[in-house]
């Protein structure tokens, strides 16, 4: 047996009770009747308290004595009985008060019977307050419920955590907290939103962590490198490929394609489009999908980025892509998780869902608060700002000009030579 377990039966199970004098005889009684043990189970004592009143009064003349030592006592009066229970009102406190300024804490404890922590802890209070017109409602009763319960949320906070993670079921408990911090200037607990998410049927996820060797690399500015892939999926068993391409600093989506298979064509519109729309990237990095690969010589897209001027890297090593592979995760729990009904509908959903992964949905490789548009459109400092200010954040629309921050002119030394570049262009040598 442990020793926990050992004092935990040693204990008296009464510990603190107070015994009337009825009860006291009653079980010295039954005691020299059946015995110590038989006492102390029917009338709940223990053993030791049995004990105890016999040797300190002698069989026979327990009641007697008891009974002498209660006259003497006298009556007690009713402060005596409900001394820790009295409540004094804002008079009696300040004659207590101006008693004791006079005569000492001690003595106002003796004549008004008041604790001389009581006394004391009035004292501060007044103290505290600056002005004699406020002394009152420093001395005034207090309630003794808590202000704040532990472990209560408030009603109108269950239901936003509620609702937000019914609006994105895909996202995480973590997820949820920040964004409810970025969108409503809302903090709270993950181990609070985890253990409402449960309540509205979240299962958390059983996750194998496999241990790597930690090789982080990632882009210092936006375009400077870009990751290109395919995704298969079914649509009522019919295969499509979704095409991503992806931002390395800022994880941004600037293009993406649906084809009915891996080809360079699609891929070639696509790389155009995001060129067009958001600038030309500085590197390119794909794998040996077959719509990146050719038998012979350069592949239909590498030598569109030999004319954009753009270096082509084809990914060989172990995590070369993993951040676009960590999308194409993302993608299959929240969007290929629910059906489409056609190729339409399909091309519909992904188009809202890239917007809302953009623009709305918090990243956490970017550290939790920021969404990938912050990164990429240069607005970093001011949501930041926002959040620091207990705001929430309200960033511009994705078309506005005002929000964009583009590099305009540059001069780089490749190889010990120097380069200059105008609006994404090398204009010398």
């Amino acid at each position: 047996m442990s020793k926990r377990a050992r004092n935990s039966r040693r204990a008296c199970p009464q510990r603190g009770r107070r015994y009337d004098l009825g009860t006291i005889e009653a079980t010295l009684e039954w005691a020299a009747k059946h015995g110590s043990a038989s006492a102390a189970t029917r009338f709940g004592v223990s053993e030791a308290s049995v004990h105890r009143w016999a040797r300190r009064r002698p069989a026979g003349k327990v009641a007697a004595g008891l009974r002498d030592a209660a006259k003497q006592q006298g009556p007690r009066t009713n402060a005596e009985r409900a001394r820790h229970g009295r409540r004094y009102s804002v008079a009696e406190k300040r004659a207590i008060l101006e008693y004791a300024g006079k005569h000492g804490v001690s003595a106002a404890k003796q004549e008004f019977s008041a604790s001389r922590w009581s006394i004391y802890d009035w004292q501060r209070r007044r103290a505290s307050v600056a002005e004699k017109s406020d002394q009152d409602a420093a001395l005034a009763a207090r309630s003794s419920r808590p202000k704040h319960i532990a472990g209560k949320l408030p009603e109108e906070r269950y239901h936003l955590i509620a609702d937000t993670w019914l609006k994105n079921q895909a996202l995480g408990p973590r997820q949820v907290a920040q964004l409810l911090r970025r969108n409503h200037a809302v903090r709270v607990g993950t181990s609070t939103t985890r253990r409402i998410m449960e309540e509205q049927g979240y299962v958390p996820p059983k996750i194998k962590v496999e241990q790597r060797v930690a090789r982080r690399y990632e882009a210092v500015r936006p375009n400077q490198q870009c990751h290109l892939d395919f995704l298969q999926f079914f649509l009522h068993k019919v295969k499509l490929f979704l095409l991503l391409i992806e931002d390395d600093f800022s994880r941004f989506i600037p293009g993406w394609a649906l084809c009915e298979g891996e080809r360079a064509l699609p891929v070639l519109e696509a790389v155009d489009a995001a060129i067009a729309r958001h600038g030309k990237f500085e590197q390119m990095v794909v794998d040996a999908g077959s719509a990146f690969f050719s038998w012979r010589g350069q592949s239909k897209l590498e030598r569109l980025c030999g004319d954009y001027g753009i270096d082509y890297i084809r990914a060989t090593k172990r995590g070369s892509n993993s951040k676009l592979e960590a999308l194409n995760a993302n993608v299959r729990k929240e969007l290929l998780a629910h059906e489409f009904d056609d190729v339409a509908d399909a091309h519909a959903k992904i188009a809202r869902w890239v917007h809302s992964y953009n623009y709305d949905r918090v990243h956490e490789g970017l550290g939790g608060l920021l969404v990938p548009a912050d990164r990429f459109l240069g607005r970093t400092e001011e949501v930041l700002a926002q959040l620091e200010r207990g705001e929430p954040v309200v960033a511009p629309g994705p078309l506005s000009l005002d929000t964009r921050t583009l590099e305009l002119f540059r001069v780089i030394s490749r190889g010990g030579h120097p380069e200059l570049w105008l609006l994404g262009e090398r204009v010398w040598p």
